[in-house]
């Protein structure tokens, strides 16, 4: 039975899932490009930096740990009946009913790992999904009070693959390939949101 575990794979596509949408404010029609105002935010930044994300990673590292718990106990449970089944008499009653046992705690076991996997998927989607939702709720509040007309997301992947697939993706999701310092409003985007985050904490 392997070891349950969700690996940070499965977190790095949920995030490039998730980032793919271009975060954006429709530009008018009339609008003058010398005057737009124009922000970057790194969302792969954002996500490692706000307090909110790194709690609730927390959060389902404990789960995670609980599920791993309950399969070690279920595991040590049919390796304790299988050794005493080792020791009867073969062909004998007592020895039947073991081997019954112990066929139905490895289905036992087999589902509730099965479980305990898709229990952990589906929390760490809508982890990431509640997170990015904030993170586009963030940047439309900034965007609105500071009269920005656009803000796109920078993606800077690493490009060095073994697969000519995964090198076309990784240049798919990069929509920035250049900006200016100034245009960088990450950090803001971070500090708005901790102090948010905060401040719902000290209301609980």
């Amino acid at each position: 039975m392997k070891t349950l575990l969700i690996r940070m794979p499965i977190i790095s596509f949920l995030l490039a899932f998730l980032t793919s949408f271009t975060i954006l404010k429709m530009i008018p029609a009339n609008a003058n490009a010398e005057g737009l105002k124009i922000g970057i935010v790194d969302i792969s930044g954002v996500f490692e930096k706000y307090e909110k994300r790194k709690d609730l990673d927390q959060e389902l590292k404990n789960l995670e740990k609980e599920f791993q718990n309950e399969i070690n106990k279920k595991r040590k449970e049919i390796i304790d009946l299988d050794e005493e089944t080792q020791l009867l008499d073969l062909g004998s009653e007592s020895r039947r009913k073991n081997e019954d046992s112990l066929e139905r705690k490895n289905v036992e076991l087999e589902g509730y790992a099965k479980f305990a996997e898709r229990q952990l998927l589906r929390r760490y989607k809508d982890f990431f999904e509640k997170i990015y939702d904030e993170v586009v709720k963030e940047v439309e509040i900034i965007g609105k009070k500071e009269n920005y007309d656009l803000i796109i997301k920078k993606e800077e992947p690493e490009l060095k693959s073994g697969q000519i697939s995964d090198l076309q993706f990784k240049i798919g999701i990069r929509t920035v390939l250049y900006h200016s310092k100034a245009v960088n409003i990450t950090s803001k985007v971070i500090e708005d949101l901790n102090a948010r985050y905060l401040r719902e904490k000290e209301i609980k």
